[in-house]
Order: C-alpha cells, then sequence, then structure tokens
C-alpha cells in the first residue's frame, strides 16, 4: 500500500503539506499540549499555564521536528473559549506551525474560531472537529467565520468498521464540510480502544485508495492508558508507544496524533525512518517526484 492508483489530494495548511502518495511528503506529527495532568497547565478555565514548561517543550519538538526533516502541527486542547484562544495564541507565536482548535464541543471551538479571526489566526488554525454532532447551526456559524480547515472525524455507533466509516464520511461529514465552505479537510478516522487499531489502519487506507484525502488517525489515548506495559518500566513503555505509532505510519497515514508532547522523543525518530523508508520507495521504485524537505535527505 505504497502507491495508490487513486490521485491523492495534498492541502496546505500554515508551512505544512498534508497527504499525497505516501512517502511523496513528510508524515505530520501532531503534538499535544494542555492535556489532562500536563505539567503546563495550572488553570483550565482561565488558561494560566507556566510559559517557561510550555516553551521548553515547543522548542525541543521544533527541533526534532526540524532535525529529522518531519512536519509538525501542535494540538491545543481546552473546553473554554477564552483559555483556548489565550493558549492557542500562545502556541501561534512560539512555533510556526499550524495548530488544532481542540475544544470539548462546539460551544468552546466556535467561540474560540472566532476569536483565532480577530486575532488574525484564522489560516493556520484547524478546527478538530466536525462530527456526527456537528448540526446545521454550528456549520451557519463556522461559515460566517470563514473557517478554512478541519478535522472530519469518522466516529459513531453506527459507523465502527471501515466501510461503515467511509459510507458515513461520503455522505454525512463531506456534506457537512461543504455546506460551511470548509476547503482544508483531513480524516481522523477514531480510534476506540486499542486493539481496534487494527480498524484504523484499514480504514485509513481504504479512505485514501477510495477518496484520495489526507487521513490519519490517534492512537494516543489507547496506548498511553495501556496497563500491562507500564510493570516492565519507562524503556519497555516507550518501545510500545512507538511499535504503535509506526503501525499507524504504515497505514499509510499521512499524520500522527500522537498524544502528549512530552512523549515527542519517543516517537519522532521513529516515524522519520518509516517516512523516509516510504520517500525511498517513491523516488527508486515508482520514479516519483518527493519533497524538498524530507527525512530521506538527513537521517540515513
Amino acid at each position: 500500500m505504497l502507491n495508490f492508483e487513486t490521485e491523492q489530494k495534498t492541502i496546505e495548511i500554515g508551512n505544512v503539506k498534508l497527504g499525497g502518495q505516501p512517502g511523496e511528503n513528510p508524515i505530520v506529527m501532531i503534538a499535544t499540549v494542555f492535556y489532562a495532568k500536563h505539567a503546563a497547565l495550572l488553570n483550565e478555565k482561565t488558561g494560566k499555564f507556566d510559559k517557561d514548561i510550555l516553551e521548553q517543550e515547543l522548542n525541543d519538538f521544533t527541533e526534532l521536528i526540524e532535525e529529522t526533516q518531519l512536519q509538525g502541527i501542535i494540538d491545543v486542547v481546552g473546553a473554554y473559549p477564552e483559555a483556548l484562544i489565550k493558549e492557542c495564541e500562545f502556541v501561534a507565536d512560539k512555533v510556526e506551525y499550524p495548530f488544532l482548535v481542540d475544544g470539548l464541543n462546539d460551544s468552546s471551538r466556535i467561540p474560540a474560531m472566532e476569536g483565532l479571526r480577530e486575532k488574525g489566526l484564522l489560516n493556520r488554525a484547524i478546527l478538530n472537529s466536525i462530527d456526527e454532532n456537528t448540526n446545521n447551526e454550528s456549520l451557519q456559524a463556522l461559515k460566517e467565520i470563514g473557517v478554512e480547515n478541519a478535522v472530519l472525524l469518522t466516529f459513531g455507533n453506527k459507523y465502527i468498521f471501515p466501510h461503515q466509516k467511509l459510507k458515513f464520511l461520503k455522505e454525512t461529514l463531506i456534506p457537512k464540510a461543504q455546506k460551511a465552505n470548509i476547503n482544508n479537510i483531513i480524516v481522523d478516522t477514531a480510534v476506540l480502544d486499542l486493539p481496534s487499531i487494527s480498524i484504523n489502519f484499514e480504514t485509513t487506507g481504504l479512505i485514501k485508495r477510495e477518496l484520495g484525502l489526507p487521513t490519519g488517525f490517534a492512537p494516543a489515548n489507547a496506548i498511553y492508558g495501556w496497563d500491562f506495559v507500564k510493570k516492565y518500566g519507562a524503556t519497555p513503555r516507550c518501545g510500545a508507544i512507538a511499535s504503535i505509532m509506526t503501525y499507524c505510519a504504515a497505514a499509510p497515514s499521512d499524520f500522527i496524533l500522537f498524544g502528549p508532547i512530552k512523549f515527542a522523543k519517543c516517537v519522532v525518530p521513529a516515524i522519520a525512518l518509516i517516512s523516509g523508508v516510504n520517500s525511498y520507495y517513491q523516488k527508486r521504485a515508482m520514479r516519483q517526484k518527493i519533497s524538498e524537505r524530507n527525512p530521506l535527505k538527513v537521517i540515513f
């Protein structure tokens, strides 16, 4: 599954290119900040945080991304609009990457997107997400705000298996994005739990094969909550985390929501390896052009 007959769409958000044939563009690593128990987060409601801790984490992440020549996005999590705006603004000031506006629901996400428009940051902001619960009122609000970028989340009790998720995407989520006039869409195949990640693997390939859209998923919550491996200590746990992320990369995913930014060193080098070997195949076996920025050019 290293080359698809269907034309693969590439979208550009800020300095990031998402999509294309596997290896055409570097995999995008999405690191989460302000998650539950994040050391930098001091008050979720007011958006008070330790700027020194967060800035150091962002610097470390940026250094890894630049050394490996992967691509980066920051996932900014928040339940309160004013706090979410404040947090996104700080992140946008410290790094050049786009960022996910990862609100708890539309009552936090939509006001945050409106606030980011007023601050001139809408072009780098990615709504996370349009999903089963996004109603017409929310879609109209997103249209009026002028939201450009959004994640489509294929989650729902009726949409468990790959063809169900594909149908849901085609018949419900894409029309919702079109109604909101959102041009840049990326698809999250919605992880349920750790063993079912095999379903996400198959769904990702199916969506790219059928629709050619930038697609990926988020193994983070599932793997970090896996208690079995914790008894072996930090190093084996890091290996397990890296293994599930490389499984995600091999799906093949265009992006990976790998979870807490503090785990970047555990994950990013491993994904650089997968991204690099995918690029080797495109360049040597398929005789296809690959991006100028590419792990293949620096890690071997």
